[in-house]
């Protein structure tokens, strides 16, 4: 009997201390937090976006990239964009369906509406970027870049230097201004590898000239460092926070009186801002940062033990959105000034009419560097080519063909 009372004893201890756990849980969960300033900072960023007329936007173009064979590409890409808003539309966004994607085949038909496409000047993206990203006229723009450069190397169609100039300027300057103007990570990323494709192959059109007309053929764009505003990620961060507060839902599966909305959206908000802030810093300092960013907290996996008693939900759900994602997006777009110094340096050399064994040692001499760590970039005599040796985890060197 002595054991009984004691062994009841221990679980009413027990069941005392669980409740008084449990209202210890709910008293700390009983406020929100107000909106950080990470909040403000990023609304603040996402609302600048300044409107653009359909007829006058490369975005609503694109749209329409990937229509049939004769078809009008402006008309279908400003029906895309109408059936875009309707599925925005509440209360029955299922309603609404995307008009038939039926792709263009022609090569030809291809290389035209990739030049129409450089005459645009404006570019702003019309509603959520998981809605038009999977829009196959994003591939077929830079399937129609390959194969509009894949003409300029042909012998038959190759341009004269001060109309490979003329083109490389303004391939060069549409993809700048998508750079700087995208606010979606789709946008963003496909005009980084656009810029990576414009190096990669504009270098072999300008490497068909002689020494003496290379310089005449390259673009002024290769002689202008990559803007903060072409490489800021805020605008990015800030549409990726807004588009993707659906923690509330998520919440539903663990329990919502465990959840603390407010206060997990500052802690994302403050992640992306971060993010942003990061590659806004002087390259040098980017690789270091990065590292520390994602090994600190917030950021890393974080054990069930280290999850606090407040607004535990808010924390696992955070920690299941891994931040790695956005570095190498950030970094795809940064090294692209890694790119346009190895694009002029090949032309600048080959101006000269260097070959041979001192072409080491030219390129060891030259001003033009790598961004991140100031030394030399790396010649491949093998293959005849320069290096520059991408930062992150992964990616394989940037070559450009000498």
């Amino acid at each position: 009997m002595t054991k009984l009372k004691l062994l009841l004893k221990m679980l009413a201890s027990f069941l005392a201390l669980f409740f008084l756990f449990i209202a210890f849980v709910f008293f700390i969960n009983r406020d929100d937090k107000e909106p950080s300033e990470s909040v403000f900072k990023l609304q603040q960023i996402a609302s600048i976006n300044p409107p653009v007329a359909d007829r006058d936007n490369a975005f609503v173009y694109v749209m329409g990239f990937s229509a049939s064979s004769n078809a009008n590409v402006m008309p279908e890409g400003l029906d895309r964009v109408e059936a875009l808003r309707k599925q925005m539309e509440p209360p029955e966004p299922s309603a609404f369906e995307m008009p038939g994607e039926k792709l263009v085949q022609d090569n030809a038909q291809l290389i035209e509406r990739y030049e129409r496409l450089l005459e645009f000047k404006k570019w702003r993206e019309i509603g959520p970027s998981a809605v038009f990203a999977s829009n196959p006229g994003f591939n077929q723009v830079l399937n129609a870049q390959r194969l509009t450069y894949n003409k300029l190397l042909s012998p038959e169609s190759k341009p004269d230097a001060a109309d490979c100039r003329r083109f490389l300027e303004k391939d060069y300057r549409f993809w700048r201004m998508v750079l700087a103007e995208s606010s979606s990570a789709t946008a963003k990323m496909t005009a980084a590898r656009s810029i990576e494709q414009h190096f990669e192959l504009g270098n072999l059109v300008v490497r068909g000239y002689p020494p003496a007309l290379t310089m005449s053929a390259i673009p002024d764009g290769w002689r202008e460092p990559v803007s903060d505003r072409e490489r800021s990620l805020a605008k990015v961060m800030a549409n990726e926070w807004s588009s993707s507060e659906t923690y509330a839902d998520r919440a539903k599966l663990f329990g919502s009186f465990l959840y603390q909305p407010q206060a997990t959206t500052n802690a994302s908000a403050e992640r992306m801002l971060r993010v942003a802030e990061l590659f806004d810093r002087d390259y040098a300092e980017i690789p270091q940062a990065a590292h520390t960013f994602l090994a600190s907290y917030g950021v890393e996996k974080k054990a069930a033990a280290d999850i606090g008693v407040y607004n535990p939900v808010g924390r696992i759900l955070l920690n299941m959105d891994g931040m790695d994602a956005y570095i190498a997006y950030g970094y795809r777009v940064v090294n692209l000034e890694g790119m346009r110094r190895l694009a002029l340096l090949a032309s600048q050399l080959r101006s000269a009419g260097v070959k041979g064994k001192v072409l080491a040692e030219e390129v060891r001499a030259s001003e033009l560097r790598d961004p991140y760590d100031g030394n030399e970039f790396a010649f491949d005599q093998a293959q005849n080519a320069l290096l520059f040796h991408r930062t992150f985890e992964g990616q394989p060197d940037f070559k450009i063909a000498y």
